[in-house]
């Protein structure tokens, strides 16, 4: 158990290290600017698949299949925003280039994702 523990541990001041390098280099109008064009570019991303499911919801049978579609619809576009504001960051900075921005990335996407998913659960519980 000691073991895990120091493993855990170790990825967190990783993780804490590298958002802070991040947000050394970075400034409020660059960061501003990544979020929206992330947020931007995930939404064009998810928009015609999303459409698509919604308007196979006339198909009654297949109501909770496409309800878990949009489900995981969601959480594809959490991955596709923090992949976007990386992406962008790194291109507004060119010191971020060299700094490793997959285990920030990720862990921001498990902790939301999760959330979202957790959150897909409760409303098809209570829809369904």
């Amino acid at each position: 158990m000691k073991r895990i523990m120091d493993k855990v541990y170790k990825f967190y001041h990783t993780y804490r290290n590298l958002v802070r390098l991040i947000d050394r280099q970075t400034t409020m109008s660059t960061t501003l600017k990544s979020v929206f064009g992330a947020l931007l570019i995930s939404f064009l991303c998810v928009l015609l698949p999303t459409l698509l499911i919604i308007n196979m919801f006339i198909f009654t049978k297949l109501t909770f299949l496409l309800s878990v579609f949009l489900v995981i619809i969601i959480i594809l576009w959490v991955f596709l925003y923090y992949q976007f504001y990386y992406v962008l960051i790194k291109n507004y900075h060119e010191k971020i280039k060299e700094i490793n921005t997959t285990i920030p990335k990720l862990v921001e996407f498990s902790f939301v994702g999760f959330i979202m998913l957790t959150l897909g659960i409760v409303v098809l519980s209570v829809v369904f």
